[in-house]
């Protein structure tokens, strides 16, 4: 939702707090311990958020790891022997109250992070905002000169009404407009970097952390992506991906009836990745949703996702995608790579 991560976000620390929770659920997975060994020998950095996240689970109630590897300074750390200076204690597997405690001290950790990367851009953002919704909350919103707009789940808009032009900042999120067209007093929304032009229509918006996405359901609009760009003109049923990164444009076609399929309560997803529907999945869940691996996160899906039951719309997506997911402390989903892929 945000281009700025809090300085409290750390990613690393997020990584290694899951690889416990990994590592924990599956103490004799050589392959498993063979990922975890290179994750670790990566940098000096991944060593000492290993070392936090060990003393995050000393403080779950056990003492001392009896399961997995640790380091006993992370000046020790050395890429050609990952393991060295680590000491190892696989004799006997921790009691089901211990695998317990570790998993919720890991999530409260995974948690933290999280949190520390959206409250203050949620704050900042509600400063700006004219509307904007709470987690798994759609609003829908009569504007002054008719037109309106249906705003997804913790998603926020800024309007900029003036007598020559009607201006929306979509500061987060997705929204939906329907719009009244006026030819003399222009209808723009703006998305980041990208803005677009109404030209009498109803159109869908979405923006998140990587990309704008706009989709026509009905007439047309124009599309730049800077303010002297060379304008594109979209009609019902095309779609155009705006990379925030690179200002790269993907256009595509798509069913006019799928766009804004949010707002019945049932997102409906024909060509998407799983890390799209993850992101639009997040802000319809009270929790946290947790995922850090690229490539089961750039794989492609289609299908039906029930808003209103986001763990089973999140293994609908992950689990066809060759990934798994799983609940921890009843309030966040964590989606990894499966030990043994589906085929096909």
């Amino acid at each position: 939702m945000t281009d700025n991560p809090s300085p409290s976000y750390d990613p690393l620390g997020s990584e290694a707090s899951l690889w416990i929770i990994h590592l924990t659920e599956n103490p004799h997975d050589p392959a498993l311990r063979r990922e975890f060994s290179v994750w670790f020998a990566r940098s000096p950095a991944h060593a000492h958020a290993w070392a936090r996240a060990l003393h995050v689970w000393r403080l779950s109630g056990a003492t001392e790891p009896v399961l997995f590897p640790h380091p006993s300074s992370a000046k020790t750390h050395n890429k050609s022997a990952p393991f060295a200076g680590m000491s190892a204690a696989f004799a006997r597997a921790p009691s089901p109250a211990t695998v317990r405690r570790t998993a919720m001290a890991c999530a409260l950790s995974v948690a933290f992070c999280a949190a520390g990367a959206l409250v203050l851009p949620d704050i900042r953002i509600a400063l700006q905002a004219d509307y904007r919704t709470s987690t798994g909350k759609n609003q829908t919103i009569t504007l002054a000169d008719g037109s309106i707009v249906t705003l997804g789940a913790r998603s926020a808009i800024a309007v900029h009404y003036r007598p020559q032009a009607r201006d929306i900042t979509l500061l987060a999120g997705e929204a939906f407009f329907q719009v009244r067209h006026n030819a003399e007093r222009p209808f723009r929304v703006t998305a980041g970097a990208t803005q677009a032009r109404d030209i009498g229509t109803r159109f869908d918006i979405g923006l998140d952390s990587t990309e704008v996405r706009i989709s026509v359901q009905e007439g047309l609009v124009g599309v730049s992506n800077t303010p002297q760009g060379q304008e594109l003109v979209l009609g019902a049923g095309e779609e155009i991906r705006v990379d925030r990164a690179t200002g790269g444009i993907t256009r595509e076609t798509v069913v006019p009836d799928t766009i804004g399929s949010w707002q019945t309560g049932m997102l409906v997803v024909s060509n998407d990745t799983v890390g799209h529907v993850t992101n639009t999945l997040r802000r319809y869940y009270s929790g946290y949703i947790v995922s850090w691996n690229p490539a089961l996160l750039s794989r492609h899906v289609g299908g039906v996702y029930d808003l209103g039951n986001i763990p089973a719309a999140l293994r609908a997506a992950v689990v066809p995608s060759g990934g798994r997911v799983r609940e921890v402390a009843d309030h966040m989903l964590i989606a990894t790579a499966a030990a043994h892929p589906r085929k096909p």
